[in-house]
């Protein structure tokens, strides 16, 4: 079966389920926005409404940007078929493809993998959208564990590229890839990562939050004043260079010294660089400097991979208005 020939459903018709059918038939794919809830047929037919009006508003949206045409726009609303709960049975026999997207509580995980479950073909793939559960957990109110994934997406996800795929030991490495081929025939980014609590972004998110708090609390800057700081130097920073090239960018020994400080400064263990770190300065891997770090630059044309990125940051900059003018 040709990629785009496979029936993909999104289970749940809330703002995620809403999301995974808009980035599909954005891309040209038939989708089928399966409604968990049960309503009578008022109900029903307003969801339906609603859940296709916020689709079209977002394309309308993205049209007026100049990224769709409006008659590219009827097209992609009339790829998205909205269906009630009376007809999960034969919605989700018929896929190939299912995507969870209910709310994150266990119950509702449960009933809905459950449902799924019952329903699916034995070849099909379920995966969850969770940002907050294990998929070694989930995986236990599946009927198919071995064709079972974490598929995590960033609201909004018809916006955001990225996609973080979790894998549990269980699934098999075929729907592993299987389901990052369809997301990058999508145009999407996926990102492998291991059943971890956070995953990668809610992760490293949760910190940067954390601590953002804590320094308006401490009064070390205002809530404005931290915003401006994230959006006009981290932001475009971390759009342009990785965290991990970042650190080898500007020296493993500067993370080194820096943690250290940070951690005797502010009383926070968190801050403390972790061992792999100090075992790399031990080993003489600090970076760009030295040919390694986190990566090995050592067959790279380093000069063309940093103009690369210095280009991208300049292209960056410029687009958000932030280049300052020459004043001469």
């Amino acid at each position: 079966m040709r990629m785009e020939d496979k029936r993909i459903l999104a289970a749940g018709a809330g703002r995620m389920g809403r999301g995974i059918a808009h980035m599909f038939a954005y891309a040209g794919y038939s989708v089928t926005l399966l409604d968990l809830k049960e309503r009578d047929g008022e109900g029903f037919s307003q969801l339906a409404d609603a859940a296709l009006a916020e689709v079209e508003a977002n394309l309308i949206f993205l049209s007026g940007l100049g990224h769709i045409s409006r008659a590219q726009v009827k097209k992609v609303l009339e790829l998205i078929r909205v269906r009630p709960l009376a007809s999960a049975a034969g919605e989700l026999a018929a896929a190939d493809i299912v995507i969870e997207g209910v709310p994150e509580t266990r119950e509702a995980k449960q009933n809905a993998l459950g449902l799924i479950g019952e329903h699916v073909r034995a070849d099909t793939i379920v995966t969850s959208t969770t940002s907050s559960m294990l998929v070694t957990e989930l995986q236990e109110w599946t009927t198919k564990p071995e064709r079972f994934l974490n598929t995590h997406f960033l609201n909004p996800a018809y916006l955001i590229p990225l996609v973080e795929v979790s894998p549990s030991p269980n699934t098999d490495e075929s729907v592993v890839e299987d389901v990052i081929a369809l997301f990058e025939a999508i145009g999407k980014v996926p990102v492998r990562c291991s059943a971890s609590p956070g995953l990668i972004i809610p992760r490293l998110q949760s910190l940067i939050m954390a601590e953002a708090c804590r320094m308006v609390e401490e009064g070390v800057a205002t809530p404005a004043e931290i915003d401006k700081a994230i959006t006009h130097g981290f932001g475009p920073r971390y759009a342009t260079l990785g965290v991990m090239e970042f650190i080898d960018w500007g020296g493993v020994d500067i993370l080194y010294y820096a943690g250290h400080y940070l951690s005797k400064a502010l009383d926070s263990p968190r801050h403390a660089p972790p061992e792999e770190v100090t075992k790399m300065m031990e080993d003489g891997r600090k970076g760009l400097r030295e040919g390694r770090g986190y990566y090995d630059f050592r067959d790279m044309d380093v000069e063309a991979w940093q103009k690369e990125k210095l280009t991208r940051f300049v292209t960056l900059l410029g687009s958000l208005g932030q280049i300052p003018k020459p004043g001469v």
